[in-house]
């Protein structure tokens, strides 16, 4: 399964370097655990280039192919309730990554570890539509992606998706389908939706949380509030990226989220194209446990993402191309990708952390000392990870209050 965590992780830095070439010196936020199990539904269905794209994308390129689905539709297909299911080997059949993505949902989900952490995949089929029943079944045996067949000529279709997103995100995640974007061309809605909360092992104090400045830029200097605690933390440093790495763990250790600051005020911008997974990786295994004065703001970001143009430019051109998609595992009918959009939602503040987010598809010099104060005052990056897992649930840049 190690194959499939860290294609996630590299896919998180690749995602963010994209979306950062168009939004320079902006806050950015997103789940790259909720993009890549919508974009993993989709390849379950894709073939030929289609698939090939969707796997370099996601970056997990060593896929083992050991067949296809049989050709058995569905011209009304059955909810779950009436479905007899399939068996989640015989579904990883169709291709060994998916029986490893089962696994890490599985895996993401199934203790206990302090924290509130829900992952959800939906499938709002048109009614009538000729799908393949290999496809439904499986996404449902791989995914638990439950099939709800509905009518996207109504508009109250759109607000019911919506309601099921905002349900699974604990109201986090509002109108993730804007008011005409389904209609009655849209055939299939595939859906993730990724719900986070946890509560810090050492809370910070509210008491200590004071107003201080934060160094946007050399020009620009803003006010936020600036939470402190004084504590033993995990401090690493990152030579290659002139930076320290902090872990903040969450209840029980088994998720963190990690502040990657550099040693410059200003000196974000100059490493983002050289960050790599391996660099993150070293830097949090060489970690040292030292007391430290902590200073982060406290702060909450709500992001909004049309991913089709981004995907395109990472290499994903067929899926969104009426002319070249071939998703032939999902219907005999030609089908398209229309549209990929992302909501994401964040608070850290003294208690803990707040994230939630949903997909849905349409089809330098070395530091000798590590210093005693960490004091994130100027950009940074943050990533929630899961520790045991060792995969990113959520990635983000924080510019500017």
């Amino acid at each position: 399964m190690e194959s499939i965590n860290k294609s996630i992780n590299e896919f998180s830095l690749d995602i963010f370097k994209e979306l950062n070439s168009s939004c320079e010196n902006k806050n950015i936020f997103f789940s790259p655990m909720s993009i890549s199990a919508a974009l993993y539904l989709l390849h379950l269905g894709s073939r030929e280039d289609t698939a090939t794209q969707i796997q370099k994308v996601v970056r997990y390129p060593d896929v083992k192919k050991e067949g296809f689905f049989r050709r058995r539709c569905a011209t009304q297909q059955r909810s779950n309730e009436e479905s007899p299911g399939k068996d989640v080997s015989e579904c990883g059949k169709v291709s060994d990554a998916h029986s490893k993505f089962h696994a890490l949902l599985s895996k993401l989900t199934e203790d206990p570890k302090g924290v509130e952490l829900q992952i959800a995949n939906g499938m709002f089929a048109q009614m009538n539509f000729p799908f393949l029943q290999q496809y439904l079944e499986c996404a449902q045996a791989l995914y638990n992606a439950k099939l709800q067949n509905v009518d996207f000529e109504k508009d109250e279709t759109r607000e019911n998706i919506n309601s099921w997103v905002e349900s699974k995100t604990q109201g986090k995640i509002k109108d993730l389908f804007e008011k005409n974007s389904l209609d009655k061309r849209t055939a299939l809605v595939l859906v993730n939706a990724i719900y986070f909360k946890g509560i810090w092992s050492n809370p910070f104090q509210e008491v200590h949380t004071k107003d201080a400045p934060f160094y946007v830029s050399k020009d620009v200097v803003k006010s936020v509030p600036m939470m402190y605690q004084s504590q033993k933390f995990n401090l690493g440093a990152i030579k290659e990226l002139n930076a320290q790495i902090l872990e903040l763990p969450y209840q029980l250790g088994a998720l963190s989220m990690f502040i990657l600051l550099t040693n410059e005020k200003f000196g974000l911008q100059k490493i983002e194209q050289q960050l790599s997974w391996n660099y993150l990786a070293k830097g949090m295994s060489n970690m040292e446990n030292t007391k430290l004065d902590v200073y982060i703001p406290r702060f909450r970001l709500e992001e909004s993402l049309d991913l089709g143009s981004h995907l395109i430019n990472m290499g994903m051109v067929d899926a969104f191309s009426e002319a070249k998609a071939n998703l032939s595992g999902i219907s005999d009918v030609p089908l398209y990708v229309s549209k990929i959009v992302h909501k994401a939602f964040v608070e850290v503040n003294e208690e803990g952390t707040v994230a939630a987010a949903a997909t849905g598809v349409q089809i330098a010099p070395k530091m000798a000392v590590i210093p005693r104060v960490f004091k994130a005052d100027h950009s940074f990056l943050f990533f929630i990870k899961d520790n045991p897992n060792d995969t990113i649930l959520f990635f983000g840049k924080y510019e500017s209050p």
